[in-house]
Formats: structure tokens, sequence, C-alpha cells
């Protein structure tokens, strides 16, 4: 969880300033776009708040500092204007004097307070801060967002052409009667969300999500569930790691504003690299693009660019580590290394993703099931009392709790059977027997050995 959020949040750091060439006519921009699906009390809050911190207090700081001077320019911009529209009135001036005041307004430099992070965000909002900004940071423990995007304020109309676009740098025009004509030349976002497994389903069944590609530009990231096994008195995160990584990123952000000039610059392989990355995508990505990414051909249509995006950003922290600018450095072996093995895990990801939403998410439920099962070291109880302790959101009626509960009796978490009713009681009842190795198959043991992994998802 906190290294896919860190490496999204630290990609901004690059986005607008770098691309990461593979061939001549295929370039990559070092932006991300990553989703985190956790079950409620898995830490995702202060996860995120950890990796934001320094961004926020770098946009306050740079704010407070340059408060004068941007008011300054508000201000300037604010009296030509109003010279401009004097002059109209007035009746004197000539049109040949109006137009030269409204060069100079149009030359004025206009400076705003700057934005690095944004959260809960409608679309057109993002618009106008992307105008004065240029690139974001979309980070937030909770993905609502797709609800803003999705339709929540406009009747249920996706409007999802800016996430699109700000992917890749795309230039945006938008033309309004209610509006001037906003115009973005080379938008950039980077995203990281974290979000409740159902969110995924939400998306998966939304036909503006899926067939519109926005879906296969994330990465996905499932991670591993600690609940049941968590102690309260743990070390905190040591001061000297904390130090590094706000230095760290503070560090990469003034470069980014110090630099940043609205071109982007190209990296390039070194030649043995070059003919690596070359190779493994002969031999390793496209022969298995109908086997390896059956569930999730068009996220896997992207994998190759996903593996630049990665290797550029680690190129480019390397580097400025070393006070050295990136484009100064061809991109080493050993970094493309790095990237396929940072992708590979994201390419797991993606595949359980796409499979639990072909499987209406039956996966999910089962593992909301064992969850709680372990949650309460259940060794037996009785199907009805299992489904009133799953009762949720995941389950619209007993069927859907009962197709859940047989993918892991299927896969041996479990085992039921019916049992007479007791005491002269005619009906009888289903009692569910759970896998003793799920506890570490010793009777009395409570939870205190090492569980099994799930076959249904993936380990982190």
């Amino acid at each position: 969880m906190a290294a896919t959020v860190l490496l999204s949040a630290v990609s901004y750091c690059f986005s607008g300033m770098y691309r990461m060439e593979g061939k001549k006519d295929h370039t990559e921009p070092l932006a991300l776009y990553s989703l985190i699906l956790a079950e409620p009390s898995e830490k995702k809050s202060p996860v995120m708040r950890f990796a934001k911190a320094p961004f926020i207090d770098f946009e306050n700081r740079y704010n407070e500092e340059n408060q004068t001077e941007i008011y300054a320019s508000q201000e300037r911009r604010d009296f030509l204007k109003n010279e401009i529209e004097s002059m109209k009135k007035s009746g004197k001036a000539t049109p040949d004097e109006i137009a030269a005041k409204r060069t100079e307004y149009e030359n004025s430099p206009q400076l705003n307070f700057r934005r690095l992070a944004v959260d809960d965000i409608t679309p057109e909002a993002l618009v106008r801060l992307l105008q004065e900004n240029n690139t974001l940071l979309m980070i937030s423990d909770e993905a609502g967002v797709f609800g803003n995007f999705g339709g929540r304020y406009s009747n249920g109309i996706p409007n999802l052409d800016l996430l699109l676009k700000s992917w890749n740098g795309e230039s945006y025009l938008s033309d309004r009667c209610t509006h001037e004509p906003l115009k973005l030349s080379a938008p950039y976002l980077s995203i990281a969300l974290c979000g409740q497994p159902y969110i995924l389903d939400n998306l998966m069944q939304n036909p503006a999500f899926l067939m519109s590609g926005l879906i296969a530009r994330f990465v996905y990231c499932f991670p591993k569930s600690r609940i049941g096994q968590r102690k309260y008195n743990t070390e905190p995160i040591p001061e000297n790691v904390k130090a590094a990584y706000s230095d760290t990123v503070e560090m990469l952000l003034r470069n980014k504003f110090e630099n940043y000039n609205g071109t982007e610059k190209l990296l390039r392989f070194t030649d043995e690299a070059s003919a690596e990355f070359s190779r493994y995508y002969d031999m390793a990505i496209e022969p298995v693009m109908l086997t390896d990414f059956a569930e999730c051909t068009d996220w896997g249509g992207k994998y190759h660019g996903l593996i630049l995006r990665i290797c550029g950003i680690l190129h480019c922290i390397k580097c400025l580590l070393e006070n050295m600018p990136p484009d100064s450095k061809p991109v080493e072996l050993l970094t493309l290394g790095q990237a396929v093995d940072i992708a590979a895990f994201y390419k797991e990801q993606a595949k359980y993703a796409y499979g639990i939403a072909a499987a209406d998410s039956n996966a999910v439920k089962a593992e909301f099931i064992l969850g709680k099962i372990k949650s309460r070291f259940i060794r037996e109880i009785t199907k009805r009392d299992l489904y009133r302790l799953c009762r949720s959101k995941y389950f619209k009626n007993t069927e859907e709790f009962s197709q859940a509960l047989e993918m892991l009796i299927e896969y041996d978490y479990a085992v039921s059977q019916t049992v007479d009713g007791a005491n002269g009681n005619p009906k009888s009842s289903t009692v569910i027997t759970v896998n003793p190795l799920l506890y570490g198959g010793q009777s009395g043991q409570t939870g205190q050995s090492e569980c099994p992994e799930s076959p249904v998802c993936p380990s982190s």
C-alpha cells in the first residue's frame, strides 16, 4: 500500500518535465495512476496522510513565501482590465489604443497561489486548477472522486475526458457558451487513490469507465490484510525515515518548480538497456498477450509503457539524489531491471482486479466472508448465523452470499453439512466447519500461528 502510494505521489515531481523513450516513436510521460483497494480499518488514512504531508507543506510554504508577489500580479491585471473598460466607456480611446492595452493585459504575468494536491474535486474545478498549475497530484484515502467524474453532479452523464488526456499530457480544449474557451496544452495528473473493494466492482460495471480505457490506465494494489494479527504497541516510523522522505520530496519539488518550463526532456536508455527492453518486449510481453493478459488485454496493451514510466521515475530519483540532471545521463540496465520487477507485481494485481470483475466479484465477497471467520476464530457455525455476521453492502440477498461461500468451500477453506434439528426440532440446518489449517491445524490455537495464503487473492 505504502509503496504504491509513494510511487504515484513522487511521479508528480517529474510529470510535464521528462518523458522516457522506448524507441524513436514511442515515449511515455512519468505520471502514474494507482488505485489501492482494502477493507475498512486497513490503515489507508495514515498511509495517505504520511505520503501527502510533504506536498502540502511545500504548497503552504511556497504560497506564504510568494504571497505578496502573487497579490501584486493579480492587482496589476485587475488594474489593466479596469483601464480597458474605462477606455471603452469613455469613447475617447481609439481601437488601436484599446488593442494595445489589451495586449499589455494578456502579456502581464498571471501568478496564482500554487496547488500541488487535490482530493475531492469536480471535472470543472479540475480544468481550472490544471489551467493554473499545468500538473497536479490527485491523492485521497477515499476514491469517491470517481463518482464526481461518473456523473454525480451532471445528471448521470460521465465526464472522463480530462482524466483520459491527463494520463498522457494530451491537449484539452473546452468550448462552452457559459465561459471563455479553456485550452490546456499539456495537462498532467498523477493519481493515488485508496478505496474499498466495492469501488472496483462499480468501476468495472460502468461502461463509460471500462470502454473509455480509463480503467486500463490504472495500476492496482490489493494489500494483504493484517486485521486480526496486528499489535497495538508497535514501533512508529523512525524519525530519520520521516525526515529522509520529507527532505527528498522537498528536493524533488524544488527541482520541478525551479526548472519547469513547459517543455519535456527525453530520457534515453544506454545501448545495452535499449536492446534488453526490445528483447523483453519481443520475448516476454507480446507473445503472451492473449494468455498471460487474457483477463485484461486492454491493460496488457499498456504494460510496456508502464515499465517505461516506472523506469523513468526511478532514474530521475537516482540522478537527483546525486545532484545530477536526469537528462544528462542515460538510463541503465539495472534501473530497467528494477522497473520490470515492480511492473510484474502490478501485472498480477491487474489480472486479479479484472478477474474478480469477470466473476461478478465473487472472489472479493469470498475474501470478506473469510475475513469475518478469521477475525472471530470461528471453527464451526451455522450458515444462517454466518450470513447474519456477514450481512453488509456486499450481499444483496442470500443467493449472493451462498455463491461466495461456495467459492470458499471449493478452495477447501470450509465444508458444509446438513444437520438435523435438535430437541425434536423438525427443521435441519447447514453447518459450516472451517478447515483447521486456517489456524495452524491445532485445536486450541487462536490465530497465533501463520495463516495460509489465500488462493483467491494474490499475496503482496
